[in-house]
């Protein structure tokens, strides 16, 4: 996860709010920086360090040529001159390199306190264990089938007859879309009734069983059953998708769900750290509002 955040003004609980900083207000330390304590000094150039660290991460790139350890040296001594030219002619203070620096800052923040620390569904504790009790049917999934029927009401013989003549123009087709079947209920005002409907993905016991038996006996997506004379007139069924019979771990379905649990809780640990820090977004409403006026 990166982000690149746009903040508004600040202020303590129960303080009053002030000015918001430029973006130019505080220039980026052009100072290298050490790996950790044991991270040692290998160069200095116009007495600022060039660390061991930088050496190791440049030569990792360049393999295991004979002189990667030393093209490696020349290139952070080379990026250490760099930085220094670009310190002596102010651009420290650029508010382009300012904002680059405070949106390291808050990916490195995001890097080390949130992805570190919710690296597994485990992680999410309660929350994780919480979404499984809501999808614990998914462990053991049946096939489920969505569809669509066009259905010519009642249990007359001229019901039968309209059902049969409008089969007799489907029976042969493939690839089918619900709106083929639709056109196909289009008769004229005197004809039997004639209804059209999509019927959700559904497993076989959540539809009426004869419906349920025509629809998982058609053999392939985008065909058409025989006309099945159900409870509310003739159906003919269109097989439109679904989802084939699945045996399911607990461990796989909460790796699989992990991405979008562990994103959902980033709002959550982004309120805590408001918390501690003890502020409170302030939003200028009037000021929000004019943004549709002014544009980016």
């Amino acid at each position: 996860m990166r982000i690149a955040l746009a903040f508004v003004v600040v202020a303590a609980c129960g303080g009053a709010s002030e000015p918001a900083p430029t973006a130019s207000s505080r220039a980026a330390s052009p100072i290298a920086t050490s790996s950790g304590p044991t991270d040692e000094i290998v160069a200095q150039v116009n007495g600022r360090p060039v660390w061991a660290s930088c050496v190791a991460a440049q030569g990792a790139k360049l393999g295991t040529a004979a002189d990667a350890r030393k093209k490696a040296l020349d290139e952070c001594i080379s990026f250490e001159l760099l930085a220094q030219e670009a310190d002596k002619r102010g651009l420290a203070s650029d508010a382009e390199v300012v904002d680059a620096t405070r949106t390291a800052m808050v990916n490195r923040l995001v890097e080390t306190g949130f992805e570190q620390k919710y690296t597994k569904p485990s992680d999410l504790g309660a929350r994780v264990e919480k979404w499984f009790q809501a999808n614990e049917w998914r462990l053991h999934r049946p096939e489920m089938r969505s569809s669509a029927y066009l259905r010519v009401v009642g249990d007359s013989a001229v019901a039968e007859k309209t059902a049969r003549a409008i089969y007799d123009t489907l029976a042969n087709e493939t690839g089918m879309f619900p709106m083929n079947l639709q056109d196909a209920s289009k008769l004229p005002a005197a004809s039997p009734k004639v209804e059209f409907a999509n019927v959700s993905i559904k497993p076989r016991e959540q539809l009426d069983p004869v419906y349920a038996n025509a629809l998982f006996a058609i053999p392939d997506v985008g065909r058409v059953s025989p006309p099945t004379k159900t409870q509310w007139g003739w159906d003919l069924i269109l097989w439109t998708g679904g989802l084939s019979a699945k045996e399911t771990t607990r461990a796989e379905l909460e790796a699989e769900a992990f991405p979008d649990l562990r994103r959902s809780m980033f709002p959550i640990w982004v309120a805590q750290v408001a918390r501690d820090l003890g502020v409170k977004p302030e939003i200028d409403q009037a000021q929000l509002a004019r943004l549709d006026e002014v544009g980016p």
